[in-house]
């Protein structure tokens, strides 16, 4: 669980997307705010080197099914797109369409809601859109059911209420979600991480990805408070097989008196991935860096500093070479974009530094001076593998990468601080 001081720390050093990935599960904003950034770009041209293994060909398949019900209010059309839901998790999307440009679209003056089923025990939704055009908006919502299930058919509510349009819309759809239901896995199992006090108890995979619930004893306050201080910046690895994805610490959200329960959360690596796979583990890196840290260790100053000098491939900046404190260098050495995917080769001089680099490497679509409403690219959907040609190199892919979109790569300037992380031994889940 991440304290209150914790996130008042995190909020200017990361900006808005490193507390996003920091703190797990939150309710973002239906529209990101304006923001300008200053950027010396200097342009060269670099060698490409493809990638025809198709190493990483792990895209999910979507088990989504097509509700296209329909309500138009005061010159705004609603449409109920599609939705997914699986016994903890649920997302729906939305369309909404003007007849004219949506100028005077204010996410602080709209509700959008989902309910389902009976036994929801869900903390809100969280929401991200994407502007199609001037008249055209993609809103995705999705929650998860922590505690409760969600029925496997039943009647789905959904309500849209836009103060500045005059709109107030509530559909009541039926649903049914049985192929999604029926591509399930479960599993106990036992392993510690003790370094952090955990108990992993099950592993539980899905249509929408996998998940692996712990259990910690319960501390006073004080205590979460001190544990959590050098916690925050570590990161735990889904490995299945030769492959590891990023998870996200949903955070503690249930117990009793003498523990607390939470749940790691990997996105990309679905029950189609899982189900025959016997070799699963996760792969720890620890941080010694605690939030006192910070100041001394300047990472304003090298976030103020980072995207002055970049190379341009393929529609995409990113910084070619890192420097790490120790005077040891990493570099991103080969870039290929695909239509709806970019793969990243990178490398430090050990194993510490290239794991790094590719499990804290992060896309961004370019800011575009004017346009109110920009789109967020979800890091979570990545995945990490050894590259055949090189011994210390890492490949890092992203998916669902909009192709026509202007990208930023970078990297979380903290990694520099190389001598404050250690990689932990692989822990066996299933073998």
């Amino acid at each position: 669980m991440i304290n209150k001081k914790l996130s008042k720390a995190l909020g200017p050093v990361l900006g808005l997307m490193g507390f996003i990935l920091a703190t797990g599960v939150v309710e973002l904003p239906v529209f990101a705010a304006d923001t300008t950034t200053t950027t010396t770009t200097t342009t060269t041209t670099q060698a490409s080197v493809t990638y025809t293994d198709n190493t990483a060909s792990v895209q999910p398949k979507d088990y989504s099914i097509n509700t296209n019900k329909s309500v138009t209010e005061n010159g705004i059309k609603v449409t109920v797109d599609k939705a997914i839901a699986t016994k903890h998790k649920l997302k729906v999307t939305l369309k909404i369409e003007g007849d004219k440009a949506l100028e005077d679209f204010n996410h602080n003056n709209s509700i959008f809601a989902v309910t389902y089923g009976d036994n929801d025990s869900s903390f809100g939704s969280s929401s991200h859109a994407q502007l199609l055009d001037d008249k055209t908006m993609l809103l995705t919502l999705e929650k998860e059911n922590y505690r409760g299930e969600y029925p496997e058919k039943g009647a789905m509510r959904v309500d849209v209420a836009l103060s500045n349009y005059k709109v107030n819309i509530g559909m009541d759809i039926p649903v049914d979600f049985s192929s999604s239901f029926e591509n399930y896995y479960t599993k106990n199992i036992s392993a510690k991480i003790p370094q952090f006090d955990y108990a992993l108890n099950s592993l539980e995979s899905d249509v929408m990805g996998t998940t692996i619930s712990y259990t910690k004893p319960k501390h006073d306050e004080y205590d979460d408070i001190d544990n959590n201080d050098t916690l925050w910046n570590s990161k735990i690895l889904l490995k299945v097989g030769d492959k590891m994805y990023q998870t996200d610490s949903n955070g503690n959200y249930s117990g009793d008196d003498k523990k607390i329960m939470g749940n790691y959360v990997s996105t990309l690596p679905t029950y189609d991935i899982i189900k025959n796979e016997k070799n699963i583990s996760i792969v720890p890196i620890f941080s010694n860096i605690s939030i006192n840290d910070l100041d001394d260790l300047n990472i304003h100053d090298d976030i103020s500093k980072q995207n002055t000098t970049k190379d341009i491939l393929n529609n995409i900046s990113y910084e070619k070479n890192f420097s790490f404190s120790d005077g040891s260098k990493g570099e991103l050495y080969n870039i290929e974009r695909n239509d709806n995917s970019i793969k990243v080769a990178c490398k430090g001089q050990s194993e510490i530094e290239s794991l790094l680099m590719a499990s804290n490497l992060n896309l961004n679509y370019e800011y575009v001076k004017g346009q109110k409403n920009n789109t967020f690219y979800n890091n979570q959907a990545i995945c990490i593998y050894k590259d055949p040609k090189d011994s210390l190199g890492y490949i890092v892919e992203f998916y669902n990468v909009q192709k026509d979109k202007s990208t930023n790569l970078y990297l979380d300037p903290m990694i520099k601080q190389v001598n404050m992380y250690k990689l932990g031994d692989e822990i066996k889940l299933l073998n």
